[in-house]
């Protein structure tokens, strides 16, 4: 008799793991969508952002070779513009705290998950 009570025991015991591990497994599918879809809106937002300064861009480098005469040195300066900025962001990254910065985004990101 008491065989079939432990029998029992284990068999709960068992229904409970599995019940859990369900469980579990629900719970990671819904953190997993929810960084998905985080993720797919940063990607829309980066491709639309992209492409507004890649036309701008274009647009500012026509003007500069219309008012130029001179396709190369419309281009040119927009190229030289893009050079001095990255230039300044690597010369002051430390001063500008770029990477606690990024470090502290990507605390609150993971963080606002839970």
């Amino acid at each position: 008799m008491s065989f079939f009570k432990l029998d029992s025991l284990f068999e709960h015991l068992a229904a409970f793991i599995e019940s859990k591990i369900d469980i579990y497994k629900i719970e990671l599918r819904e953190e997993a969508s929810k960084a998905l879809s985080k993720l797919m809106v940063g990607l829309l937002l980066f491709s639309l952002g992209f492409f507004f300064i890649m036309f701008l861009s274009m647009a500012a480098g026509y003007y500069f070779s219309a008012l130029l005469g001179s396709f190369f040195y419309g281009f040119l300066i927009i190229s030289g513009i893009y050079l001095l900025l990255f230039t300044l962001i690597f010369l002051l990254k430390e001063k500008l705290g770029l990477k606690e910065f990024f470090d502290k985004q990507i605390d609150s990101w993971l963080n606002s998950n839970k």
